[in-house]
């Protein structure tokens, strides 16, 4: 019912034509051979609704560890980093990005592994965040010292802490002049580094076109919650893509209305991902991206996951767009306020000027486990990426208030010398057996 190491079988029409919806992802290289404009490295963390506003050229390097792992070469990689001295228990997007850096340099062009043409592109400048973790911090700003000799500007989101009094205006005051004192170095850094002003009027209309996507996209997820549900994780984790890189483009505008119909057709006509579904499931973690055919496997058992923790673009919040920089700033103090209601002590740091944020909120976990019939939780615990998995026992120990078994297996989000095929799924099989005794 499925082999070791398989590639993900995905349900949707519209996530199955990807490449022919949103050309200007899949077709970059090309972008970057016939264009002058500079181009940036990028992290998650970085509003894509700023970059579109420069008009700037993109990689992002988070994303090319995903598809070095799909295409199964991020292993090459990640043992050159580690013959240059960088730990095995570092994240091994970083070490995937180390590894083809030095190779890239000795070459003089992309490693003939990579898995796009061309690879990723030499950087003019380097935008890095500190959004969820400590290697992203130091990630870009190593890359600079040894790799690349280009400007850097690090942001570094804050949020209050779990235990702050959050309806003190003070402290409302004070976090929203560091978001905006953040944004400001970005735009100063992109105009200085392009030599172009930024544009507010065009600025604002990407930003409207940005919630148009991210509207449609929360409805889409919204509509998991039927039974048997039209939509499993395969999909989820392909449509991602334009959410964390592209947002604000027209084509992820009508990328996105289109999922959305195709999904609300599949609840109308209940045409659901399996025949028989015998368990609902939510995935926490980032995905084994060498192994998406692993969600498959499971389907193939009747178990389907209707909600995953990370890449979850949240709720969506009014923001006044008269001033669009204004308008993220309030968009990302909104969702902070947001989560720590729900109760941050999963994960405490929430401020994120971007488009998404991780699953935050022992409470949040109790609505998503009624509002969407959850039966039992998968939990990958990332062994390089302790940020995404510090809080799975403590949602597991939650769940279990709820009734809800759960399973925390080890593995890697871009490493496959970690997965165990036969001994992952041997645990799945005898956890299925657990939710169906619990059911």
């Amino acid at each position: 019912m499925g082999s070791e190491m398989k590639r993900a079988v995905r349900h949707l029409e519209t996530t199955a034509k990807m490449k022919e919806m949103l050309p200007r992802f899949f077709t970059r290289v090309m972008e970057r051979k016939f264009s002058s404009e500079p181009l940036a490295w990028c992290m998650a963390g970085i509003p894509p609704e700023l970059l579109k506003a420069f008009d700037l050229l993109w990689e992002w390097p988070e994303n090319f560890g995903t598809l070095c792992a799909s295409r199964q070469v991020a292993p090459r990689f990640i043992e050159v980093a580690e013959s240059d001295g960088y730990s095995t228990e570092l994240c091994s997007y970083v070490t995937n990005t180390m590894g083809y850096c030095k190779l890239f340099l000795e070459l003089g062009e992309a490693p003939p592994e990579s898995p796009l043409p061309g690879g990723m592109g030499s950087p003019n400048m380097l935008l890095g965040s500190g959004f969820l973790c400590e290697p992203r911090w130091k990630w870009f700003q190593s890359i600079a010292t040894r790799f690349f000799n280009v400007p850097i500007y690090s942001s570094d989101p804050l949020a209050p802490p779990w235990d702050a009094d959050i309806d003190d205006p003070r402290i409302e005051a004070h976090y929203l002049e560091l978001i905006r004192d953040d944004l400001q170095g970005q735009v100063d850094f992109l105009e200085t580094q392009t030599g172009k002003k930024l544009d507010l009027d065009l600025l604002r209309e990407i930003m409207i076109k940005s919630h148009q996507a991210l509207g449609y996209w929360r409805d889409t997820l919204a509509l998991r919650k039927a039974v048997p549900t039209p939509m499993g994780a395969t999909d989820y984790f392909s449509a991602i893509i334009p959410q964390l890189y592209m947002v604000g483009e027209d084509e992820v505008v009508e990328f996105y209305k289109e999922m959305y119909h195709e999904v609300k057709d599949r609840v109308a006509r209940k045409v659901g991902i399996v025949t028989d579904e015998k368990a609902r499931l939510i995935w926490f973690g980032i995905p084994p991206w060498y192994n998406l055919g692993i969600f498959n496997y499971l389907e193939d058992l009747g178990a389907v996951f209707v909600y995953e923790s990370t890449y979850n673009v949240g709720e969506d919040f009014h923001v006044e767009m008269s001033d669009p920089l204004e308008a993220i700033v309030q968009r990302t103090w909104q969702r902070a306020l947001k989560a720590h209601c729900y109760g941050s002590e999963v994960m405490p740091e929430l401020c994120n000027p971007a488009v998404f944020g991780g699953f935050i909120g022992s409470s949040f976990l109790d609505e998503v486990v009624e509002d969407f019939g959850i039966d039992g939780a998968v939990m990958h615990l990332t062994r390089s990426c302790r940020a995404v998995s510090f809080g799975q026992v403590h949602s597991k120990n939650r769940l279990a208030k709820l009734n809800v078994p759960s399973l925390i297996f080890e593995s890697d989000m871009a490493d496959p010398r970690l997965w165990s095929d036969a001994q992952i799924k041997t645990r799945l099989h005898a956890f299925l057996e657990t939710v169906k005794n619990s059911k």
